[in-house]
């Protein structure tokens, strides 16, 4: 048996060159866990600024198709304006400017606006509908006028002249008559020389008359649009023949009906 004799600084040298490769293993595995790390954050930045990318692009067209729907809707709103008569301000362009949560919420501002005008102009048209179809147009039937409007020989005979608070429309026995404006039937009965009378109340102290009427097809509180039959023709109570009698009064004062019948 050899008696084999290390050096001590033999043994110290190997024991720190053991602990150098260990805290070499020990250094490479924490910085390659480091990178691994740092590589699998800078993927998942990568995917999530991607996803950002998409959203955006989706968030732009988004944007700017909403924006053109309320730039067309804008312009058919000014048309709609114009035809009201009715002054518009508002700018989609100039109240909106490009990208950012300020651009949405100034959009939604401006569609605000614009709902609240389209709005405001609905209701100017529907009121100057309601008032336009309240007015009278035309005449109750087709018919050639026997009288006119104004002094005229008395038809009942004796050569006196009286004044005629309307016009005669001759038309067959039977016809169809219709009302000449939207209004409210105010009286649908005999009336005195009238014969058969419908009165029909409209706006403004405008009313309408139908007299000589064979039969009456209106009640008194109905509500008639324009066109609207209220009888069929006839000669009824102070008649020479088969007419209508149509009349037209303002704060209950005959006007002549031709100057209404150009409008149709």
């Amino acid at each position: 048996m050899k008696k084999l004799s290390v050096p001590r600084s033999f043994v110290k040298a190997g024991a720190i060159v053991v602990l150098l490769g260990l805290a070499g293993a020990i250094y490479g595995a924490v910085r390659l866990m480091n990178v691994e790390s740092i590589n699998i954050k800078y993927q998942s930045a990568k995917t999530e600024n991607e996803k950002l990318k998409r959203d955006n692009d989706v968030y732009k067209n988004s944007y700017a198709k909403l924006k053109g729907q309320i730039s067309f809707i804008e312009d058919m709103s000014k048309d709609l304006a114009r035809q009201a008569n009715m002054e518009q301000v508002n700018e989609t362009d100039q109240k909106v400017g490009s990208g950012g949560p300020e651009t949405v919420t100034a959009l939604d501002k401006a569609a605000d606006s614009l709902e609240q005008q389209v709005r405001l102009i609905g209701d100017r048209l529907r009121a100057d509908h309601l008032r336009l179809t309240s007015i009278p147009s035309g005449f109750p039937v087709q018919g050639y006028i026997t009288d006119g409007f104004g002094m005229r020989r008395n038809p009942m005979g004796g050569g006196s002249h009286e004044f005629h608070d309307g016009i005669d429309l001759a038309v067959d026995f039977g016809t169809p008559v219709g009302a000449t404006a939207d209004g409210l039937v105010v009286w649908a009965a005999p009336y005195s020389g009238y014969g058969n009378l419908v009165a029909v109340f409209h706006s403004n102290g405008v009313t309408t008359r139908y007299g000589h009427l064979s039969r009456i097809t209106v009640e008194p509180g109905q509500r008639i649009k324009r066109g609207e039959q209220i009888g069929y023709a006839g000669s009824t109570g102070r008649s020479t023949g088969p007419h209508v009698h149509y009349e037209i009064r303002l704060n209950d004062q005959p006007i002549d009906p031709s100057k209404y019948a150009r409008q149709q």
